[in-house]
């Protein structure tokens, strides 16, 4: 991936959101000039989780333009948001992820569990070697949630929890929760977010 302008390169930040499936390339805003058009030049090193290679290389021309700041939303709080709905969805039945002999040693029941097995907890399904594994998604280990190397840079994308309440990517079995609809919307994207914070418990 690079950004450049004539023959200088700009440099850039690099994420994927889940929820929406989509590659966010953020440029250093100091380095982009009014009035230059830039160019953004995706190739074949960008992969998904599955090793796959896009279909052709995608190339995008923009000019930078100043927009107002946007307040960001406020994080989504562990005890009283994500724990609440994972609670419900997911540690309501007995077979599920509940208090009593939860399915995979995973208990959602409440939030000091979901901080006990959940947060720093390599996921029973995928075992493996752990370090240099994770800069690769298609690596054996996962994490149920990466809080991240540095405090409130979780990484959801390298959250086996993630991809379980997506139903895609490296998983085993089916999606969570198996009963009833999936989560999804504001649900899905408030657990994203409480991952992409640091996996907080607060």
């Amino acid at each position: 991936m690079r950004v450049t302008t004539g023959g200088l390169q700009v440099f850039a930040g690099l994420s994927y959101d889940l929820a929406d499936r989509a590659l966010l390339i953020y440029p250093n805003p100091g380095d982009l000039r009014s009035g230059l058009e830039y160019v953004l030049s995706v190739g074949s090193a960008v992969r998904g989780w599955d090793g796959s290679q896009l279909r052709a290389p995608v190339v995008v021309r923009f000019r930078p333009t100043v927009r107002e700041a946007v307040a960001a939303a406020p994080r989504p709080s562990l005890r009283m948001r994500v724990a609440p709905l994972l609670a419900a969805r997911c540690a309501s039945s007995a077979a599920c992820h509940g208090a009593t002999d939860p399915a995979m040693g995973l208990d959602l029941s409440s939030p000091e569990s979901v901080m006990r097995t959940a947060v720093g907890v390599m996921a029973r399904e995928r075992g493996g070697a752990v370090f240099l594994e994770s800069l690769d998604p298609r690596w054996a280990a996962l994490p149920r949630v990466d809080p991240g190397f540095v405090t409130g840079q979780g990484r959801p994308e390298f959250s086996y929890l993630a991809y379980k309440l997506l139903g895609d990517g490296p998983i085993w079995g089916a999606r969570m929760p198996p009963n009833g609809a999936p989560l999804a919307g504001e649900d899905l994207r408030a657990v994203l977010d409480w991952i992409t914070a640091g996996a907080l418990d607060d």
